[in-house]
Formats: structure tokens, C-alpha cells, sequence
């Protein structure tokens, strides 16, 4: 088994490393399986995180004008909230992630949840905050990740705490 840690850097490294034009045409693949689901064809309000430059290329569901997109938020005590994405509304977090400067919840009905590595059973490892998965314990709408074809470990073991995505779009 393999210790979460080693994980992350191991695939900070592959993400930061990905081939430019494999990552582009991996990026549309998966995003024209996630377009064609009705996962995204059922969903009214749409969570979507803001990536760093080596993370999943998040423009083509940003710049998307027929569904409501919201961006996470973070609070005190390892909490975190949606808000409407604006970008004219974005400030800069010491995680180095954009999020809005408003504060007003808004509940998805469908979370495109981050990570690093993904089990074949949607099990997760995300950046070691606990964000997403104290915020899906209560969650009831759908959750879905979009995943490169090298994040997929399937031998690591989750942790009590830890919340399986509904379904992995792949390659």
C-alpha cells in the first residue's frame, strides 16, 4: 500500500511533467464524455474548481453559459461553501488558488470534485485539506471527477473519513 504523501508527489510530478499536446487532446476527450452525461445534461448549478496551471483544464465547463457555475470557497475550520463564479470577483488564496471575494452559498446540484489520484472505486486523494470531503459527508446532489489516464492508483486504501465520487470520467 502506498502512503498518500508519496502519492501526491508522485503525481504533482506527472502533472506538472504531462506532455502539452497528450494533456490537450486527453483534456477533450474527457470532456466530451462529461458533455454527453446526464450527469452534466441534468444539472442545473455546477461546482468547478479553479485549477493551478499543472491541474485539470477547467476552461471549456468555465466558460460555459448554459448552466450556473459556482466556485468552491474556503472558511475557517477546514469548511468550504460554493459562490457564483465571476471572474471580475476572484482574489488569490495562500493555497495559490483563485475564489471569490463574495460569500453568498450556493448549493450544486452537481460537484466536479479535484484530486491528484483516484481509485477504480472513486476513492480519492486530494491535496490534504479535507475540504471536499467534509463537505460532501452532508452533500446529497451528484459528484463526478475528470480523471488523466496516469491518476488512476488503484492500491491505495481510503480512509474512514474519505467520500467516493459518484463517477470518474477517464480515457
Amino acid at each position: 500500500m502506498k502512503k498518500k504523501a508519496e502519492i501526491r508527489k508522485k503525481m504533482k510530478f506527472f502533472l506538472k511533467n504531462f506532455n502539452l499536446a497528450e494533456k490537450q487532446a486527453q483534456t477533450r476527450q474527457i470532456f466530451d464524455q462529461f458533455f454527453a452525461s446526464d450527469s452534466y445534461k441534468q444539472a442545473k448549478v455546477i461546482a468547478v474548481f479553479l485549477p493551478m496551471a499543472f491541474e485539470f483544464d477547467m476552461t471549456s465547463i468555465l466558460t460555459d453559459k448554459t448552466k450556473r457555475i459556482v466556485i468552491p470557497k474556503t472558511l475557517a475550520n477546514y469548511q468550504m461553501i460554493f459562490t457564483d463564479y465571476e471572474p471580475d470577483k476572484l482574489v488569490m488564496t495562500s493555497f495559490g488558488v483563485q475564489e471569490s471575494r463574495d460569500a453568498i452559498s450556493v448549493t450544486p446540484d452537481l460537484i466536479i470534485v479535484p484530486g491528484l489520484a483516484w481509485s477504480n472505486a472513486g476513492y480519492r486523494i486530494g491535496f490534504g485539506g479535507g475540504y471536499y470531503d467534509r463537505y460532501l459527508a452532508n452533500f446529497k446532489g451528484d459528484t463526478v471527477s475528470l480523471v488523466y489516464d496516469f491518476q488512476i492508483v488503484p492500491d491505495f486504501q481510503p480512509e474512514p473519513f474519505d467520500i467516493a465520487i459518484s463517477r470518474l470520467f477517464k480515457v
